[in-house]
């Protein structure tokens, strides 16, 4: 098995999990993870366990078949860019060519992301999307017209598609908005609420930015972490769904992002000793353009970034033995240690009004 991303928020947590909760020597697993620089090998030694070290990087095509066929890999986890179809397609080419040389089923699992099945790609809000159900042909008849997004919409079905014709099992995870420390030796924060943290930091202030109370689904990096065993465990049986039927939505429940933006303006505010407050203002154009500076995007990514609709479950999770323990109240309990880490953690960060 190949994990990919072992430096950073999501592998780096995946790879721990495997090698503390996941017994891969009565599995009969040899486990590779893949890391792109020389000095990161001793930091995965350091983890401990039964796990080798590629150095290697997920843009050189010729380099990932090279590593995967020479290892006689049968299982990849890919963790690291959900939007380029040339990371997957060297790994399920190199998968391809390991079937044949060992007459064995291949697997490559994929790392999506919740805003492919959101509103921002036109997704239909009015109830949820469950990834029991037809994705797949629901993905297909999108119309999306956000200039960005609609470049990645297809990117899964894509997948599924060229993994089929190679005779690879695909199997799509899609994470949330993913919360708490990172476990692993290298990155050990998210994504979105790092985003939140550093708008307030910068400008003193956080806002609404729909004009509606937008909610999200939410997942804690634990419980991200056991899906990804789960498939795996559950891969490995040759029993998880895959292809078209292979969709793995983790949440566990939702959050409002007024609410989540407002407890972290809070908790930042206290902070700097200064009063909380109860209300966020709706953005205007001025203040989405500066939040567009902090975060470095245009004005268009900032809703994608920060606001927005998705409505999934995780039923095809749940069904393979995913149980997530954490929901919206432990979030929303977690703010103030949550924003504390990230302070702490984003160094490179700078020219913040609140500290």
């Amino acid at each position: 098995i190949l994990l990919t991303g072992a430096s950073g928020y999501l592998g780096g947590s995946v790879l721990v999990h495997l090698l503390t909760k996941f017994d891969l020597e009565a599995n009969k697993i040899k486990l590779y993870t893949l890391v792109r620089k020389t000095e990161q090998v001793t930091k995965v030694h350091e983890l401990g366990g039964n796990v080798t070290p590629l150095v290697g990087d997920v843009q050189d095509g010729e380099t990932m078949k090279e590593l995967i066929v020479s290892n006689s890999i049968s299982v990849v986890i890919e963790t690291v860019d959900a939007r380029q179809f040339a990371v997957a397609e060297p790994c399920i080419e190199a998968l391809a060519i390991v079937k044949e040389k060992l007459n064995v089923p291949v697997h490559f699992v994929h790392t999506s992301g919740a805003k492919m099945f959101s509103s921002h790609v036109g997704m239909d809000q009015s109830g949820f999307l469950n990834d029991d159900g037809d994705v797949y042909g629901t993905v297909s008849a999108l119309n999306t017209t956000h200039p960005v997004m609609k470049q990645f919409v297809l990117l899964n079905n894509r997948i599924i598609d060229f993994a089929e014709s190679k005779g690879v099992r695909s199997y799509i995870v899609a994470p949330p908005m993913v919360y708490g420390p990172g476990k692993g030796f290298g990155n050990k924060i998210s994504i979105q609420n790092v985003a939140i943290v550093r708008v307030a930091r910068a400008l003193g202030q956080l806002y609404q930015v729909d004009k509606t109370n937008t909610i999200w689904a939410l997942m804690h990096i634990d419980d991200q972490a056991a899906l990804y065993t789960q498939v795996l465990s559950s891969l490995l049986r040759l029993e998880a769904p895959y292809g078209k039927k292979g969709f793995y939505f983790s949440e566990n429940g939702t959050f409002s992002w007024r609410d989540l933006s407002l407890a972290i303006l809070n908790a930042l505010r206290k902070r700097n000793n200064l009063d909380v407050v109860d209300t966020l203002p709706l953005a205007s154009e001025e203040d989405l353009i500066a939040m567009g500076k902090v975060l470095e995007c245009n004005v268009g990514m900032v809703p994608v970034s920060l606001a927005g609709n998705c409505l999934f479950r995780g039923n095809n999770s749940r069904k393979i033995g995913w149980t997530p323990e954490h929901g919206v109240e432990h979030l929303m309990r977690s703010v103030e240690s949550e924003v504390a880490h990230i302070v702490k953690e984003d160094t490179s960060f700078t020219g913040a009004k609140l500290s």
